[in-house]
């Protein structure tokens, strides 16, 4: 009986991961195939899964993923209008239900703003991974990603949300699990970010030539 107890004693503590990619749905490819357009079913099912497995970060981020949430669902209540027409999500933006050119509306304003919070979402992902020592402390990369991505457009007010939540971000074990014992969650991770940037740079593209951008304050 001693014997088993001074074993399992011995045992490191095995830290599961909070946020499992490979159970996350990829991002759509982005090829020629489609002309080189992005799947808006595919793209909507994706957004709610990474937006699913943000709630891991805590009760004090559900604003931020509730806000993230209704700009998908504004894609979504469109793609529903017409889902033939709009089966990309390049010419759902361009185009009204009846095929008409619509400049900008309030769909492809949601669209902006999420794609800005999954800029963030992906740069602090990317500088966990880049991180050699594997700190457990990972707020100054949350906090290098929101001033890269969000903070150029937020008020006095959304700027004092952030720094709030920005104090109860998670540990790195707590939301990838430790590297000995979940590597194969890096990987996927890795694996996830690469459509998940392509589809960031390939809407900054797309916003940029239809001139899109819009840069108020929130």
């Amino acid at each position: 009986m001693s014997g088993d107890s001074d074993a399992n004693a011995s045992e490191p503590d095995i830290c599961e991961a909070k946020i499992l990619f490979r159970q996350l749905k990829p991002f759509p490819v982005i090829d020629e195939t489609n002309g080189n357009k992005i799947d808006t079913r595919h793209f909507i099912e994706a957004s709610n899964q990474i937006i699913d497995a943000m709630g891991c970060f805590g009760k004090l981020f559900s604003p931020v993923v509730k806000d993230m949430r209704q700009n998908v669902q504004k894609v979504a209540d469109k793609f529903k209008q017409n889902e033939s027409l709009f089966m990309y999500l390049e010419d759902l933006i361009l185009k009204d239900a009846s095929g008409n050119d619509v400049p900008f509306d309030t769909v492809t304003d949601g669209l902006l703003w999420l794609k800005r919070a999954f800029e963030m979402l992906e740069m602090f992902f990317r500088n966990m991974l880049a991180d050699e020592t594997c700190s457990e402390q990972v707020k100054p990369h949350l906090r290098e990603a929101y001033e890269v991505c969000l903070l150029p457009y937020h008020g006095f007010l959304a700027q004092k949300a952030f720094q709030l939540l920005h104090l109860y971000l998670p540990s790195r074990s707590s939301l990838l699990g430790t590297p000995e014992t979940n590597a194969d969650n890096l990987t996927a991770l890795k694996e996830f970010l690469v459509l998940f940037r392509a589809n960031l740079t390939h809407l900054n593209d797309f916003y940029t030539k239809h001139d899109l951008h819009r840069t108020y304050k929130a």
